[in-house]
């Protein structure tokens, strides 16, 4: 159901004459919550920081550190005063205030804390290194939003940073601001490395990736050889596949609301930003529920 709310109900809701039904998702549609926030504020301060070096301006760690603070304040006010709701795409919503839920402020204070603490690992990162000593020709677009058509069907993606030497080998580099262990983080790289086959042109055979998890400082290795490269087309048809499935008409991508179910399982519902149209009268909290 909240996929159908997010892709679908949702759509159109940035217009001024929007129904109120359609507005109130497309606003829910736009939350985060504390640790996207924090990643998102991590990745920006990361591209920021190459950006200026691929212009000849370097950043210190400490002034990284500030202005990712100013960054996490100018979050938190938008938020808690609930401009995201007059300005849904442009300002930072919250779960967390948009549900008012009862948070310390050593929980907020924690989340700086998280943030310093990618910085640091990233600045002290080997990679970074290697990254300042490459040649800036041979540095891929950092962090932007591609696409690639993939067997008919348009995928976006936006890789964190990649980089070729003058022989081609290639190096493609995902940041994460949690803790490692997802395989979806294995295949989110994978993918990534479709498109750099189909849009770089770059050769699997010559090609490795690697995720960075600055919370903990862990690294994994990717393996992008074409075995990966064709687990990541059958994961991907598969995800297609079962996306096309729902809908009334694949061919003009219409869907209806009975074809998404709601979920049963209260836990899901939790922390979910479209709790509310589901649940407009939301339980007392189940002390069992993380």
């Amino acid at each position: 159901r909240a996929y159908f709310y997010r892709h679908y109900g949702s759509w159109g809701g940035w217009r001024a004459d929007a129904d109120p039904a359609v507005r109130e998702l497309y606003i829910l549609k736009q939350l985060g919550n504390r640790y996207t926030f924090a990643g998102q504020v991590v990745h920006g301060a990361v591209a920021d920081v190459l950006n200026r070096h691929r212009y000849g301006k370097e950043t210190t760690l400490e002034e990284a550190k500030a202005a990712a603070l100013e960054r996490l304040r100018q979050g938190f006010s938008e938020s808690r005063s609930g401009e995201y709701r007059r300005r849904p795409k442009r300002a930072v919503g919250l779960f967390e205030h948009e549900y008012a839920e009862d948070l310390p402020d050593e929980e907020w204070q924690r989340l700086r804390d998280r943030v310093f603490t990618c910085l640091t690992n990233f600045f002290e990162s080997k990679v970074r290194r290697i990254i300042l000593e490459t040649r800036i020709e041979n540095w891929l677009p950092i962090d932007a939003l591609d696409s690639f058509l993939f067997e008919g069907t348009r995928v976006f993606v936006a890789p964190d940073f990649a980089l070729k030497n003058d022989q081609g080998n290639a190096l493609l580099i995902d940041w994460k601001s949690g803790r490692p262990g997802e395989e979806s983080d294995r295949m989110q790289l994978v993918c990534y490395g479709l498109f750099a086959r189909e849009k770089w042109g770059i050769d699997p055979r010559r090609a490795i990736g690697e995720l960075h998890y600055l919370l903990s400082g862990d690294i994994r290795i990717v393996t992008l050889d074409e075995a990966a490269l064709e687990e990541g087309v059958e994961h991907m048809r598969a995800s297609i596949r079962t996306m096309k499935s729902l809908l009334s008409d694949p061919g003009r991508n219409l869907a209806e609301i009975g074809r998404f179910p709601p979920t049963e399982d209260r836990g899901v519902c939790e922390g979910c930003g479209f709790r509310r149209v589901c649940w407009p009268a939301w339980p007392a909290r189940d002390p069992g529920l993380a």
